[in-house]
């Protein structure tokens, strides 16, 4: 919040200025950052170069413990940050293997609309729920057995793809509405899941986004290692 002050020019008419409070940065809240940064530095660390049970365990965190735990580590981090990446991709695992069939309709509506992003995630053709499920855990798997930024780039090129299909199924259920067979408590459910369609483009293709911008500065970290290394 500011505070107006006042004074008087050389016209005479009273000019007012605006001061500022400072800023008070919360230490709980910086506390949070650090920790969120050094858990996904830990845990990366850990889990590279690790054996094929340890990486499935590392993988398949959430099952045992939940996504709660991760979004209380991860989820309030800058989306363009290591731990916010982290968190954008455990979290599109658990939408994929609690919702396969859906996932994998949309990907498959998607998939003709981006045939590159199709190819860059890795999802098979058809692009059946067992498919999905499955490439989204091996996408998960390559931060650890891989290339971090690769399997940042191939998430995000999924959930764009998955974007683009909800986009389509969409755009095709539009006037359909009063079409759809049932019970009023049906129609009402179809009617509803349709309006939420658009924010759930809209949050995969922030996601698909977000992971390209932290891949990015990953790859550029990488050059200026090599670049410094080979000056030295």
């Amino acid at each position: 919040m500011s505070t107006p002050a006042s004074s008087t020019g050389a016209s005479g008419r009273t000019r007012h200025r605006t001061h500022h409070r400072p800023v008070l940065y919360s230490a709980e809240k910086f506390e949070r950052e650090e920790a969120a940064h050094a858990s996904a530095r830990i845990l990366l660390m850990r889990g590279r170069g690790t054996d094929e049970q340890m990486t499935e365990r590392l993988v398949s965190f959430t099952d045992d413990y939940g996504i709660e735990m991760l979004a209380e580590l991860w989820s309030h981090a800058s989306a363009h940050s290591l731990p916010g990446a982290l968190w954008r991709m455990y979290w599109l695992r658990d939408v994929v293997h609690r919702s396969p069939r859906g996932v994998s309709r949309a990907f498959e509506l998607g998939m003709a609309e981006d045939y590159r992003s199709h190819v860059v995630a890795g999802v098979p053709d058809p692009p059946s729920a067992d498919e999905v499920v499955r490439t989204i855990d091996e996408i998960l798997a390559g931060l650890y057995t891989g290339d971090m930024d690769i399997a940042m780039e191939r998430c995000a090129a999924f959930a764009h793809v998955v974007a683009l299909g909800i986009r389509t199924d969409y755009a095709r259920s539009a006037g359909q509405d009063g079409a759809v067979p049932g019970s009023h408590e049906v129609k009402r459910e179809a009617v509803e899941r349709r309006a939420r369609l658009p924010r759930q483009a809209q949050q995969m293709e922030q996601i698909a986004h977000d992971l390209e911008a932290v891949a990015a500065q990953l790859r550029a970290v990488e050059a200026s290692q090599q670049v410094n290394g080979g000056s030295g």
